[in-house]
């Protein structure tokens, strides 16, 4: 929850909700659809379609259909979005890489590890829950 609030100063010092960031961070990286980036966030299609809609409402970007598939759209930064892009997101991942820098090696290769190893044991327990919510559904309807 720590670094959800520390990253949602960042949002917010920028002028977007956190929807609206993380979706300009991944236009930038490439992920263009909103499915893709409803994938990648962990959000649900209607919000992240709200926050589309203030994209294109502040100018940043706008929608155009993939040439072999005009029912999908992709995100296009406009030049005003790249423009903000550039001078804005590019800003908090240098003040990130900043922060990254005050930690040694030693200190990031911990985080690293730890934040991998933390998040498998956490999709192991999802897992296993799941596995035996679904044994205990099946047992009772028996």
């Amino acid at each position: 929850m720590e670094f959800d609030a520390v990253y949602g100063l960042l949002a917010k010092s920028c002028g977007l909700s956190d929807p609206e960031y993380w979706s300009l961070v991944l236009i930038k990286e490439g992920i263009v659809t909103q499915k893709e980036i409803s994938d990648q966030l962990c959000l649900n299609r209607q919000t992240l379609n709200s926050a589309f809609k203030l994209l294109i409402k502040k100018g940043l970007i706008r929608l155009e259909p993939f040439q072999d598939n005009q029912r999908s759209k992709r995100a296009i930064l406009t030049e005003t979005g790249q423009h903000f892009v550039d001078e804005t997101v590019s800003k908090m991942e240098r003040l990130e890489a900043r922060a990254w820098e005050t930690l040694t090696p030693g200190e990031q290769e911990s985080i690293t590890q730890l934040t991998l190893r933390f998040s498998a044991a956490l999709k192991q327990a999802l897992e296993e829950e799941k596995t035996n919510t679904h044994s205990s559904e099946d047992l009772s309807s028996q």
